[in-house]
């Protein structure tokens, strides 16, 4: 997998269908994208909902880590 931006989604189903897709162990972490918008970070969307950023900084990936049970 070559992707050059983080890839996210606002809806949890749609993230855990995406990380299936590519990963064995499939982890979805929180990312603080509102944050990150309000201190000036610019985000893309595509036409299927995905928004995409070059680079998510440590301060903003959130405590909550979700693994599908």
């Amino acid at each position: 997998m070559n992707r050059h931006a983080v890839h996210m989604q606002a809806d949890i189903n749609k993230s855990w269908r995406s990380a299936e897709r590519w990963h064995k162990t499939p982890v979805v972490r929180v990312i603080v994208a509102s944050e990150m918008y309000k201190e000036g970070y610019k985000f893309g969307v595509t036409g299927n909902e995905v928004w995409c950023i070059e680079k998510v900084t440590v301060e903003y990936i959130g405590d909550m880590v979700y693994n599908k049970t």
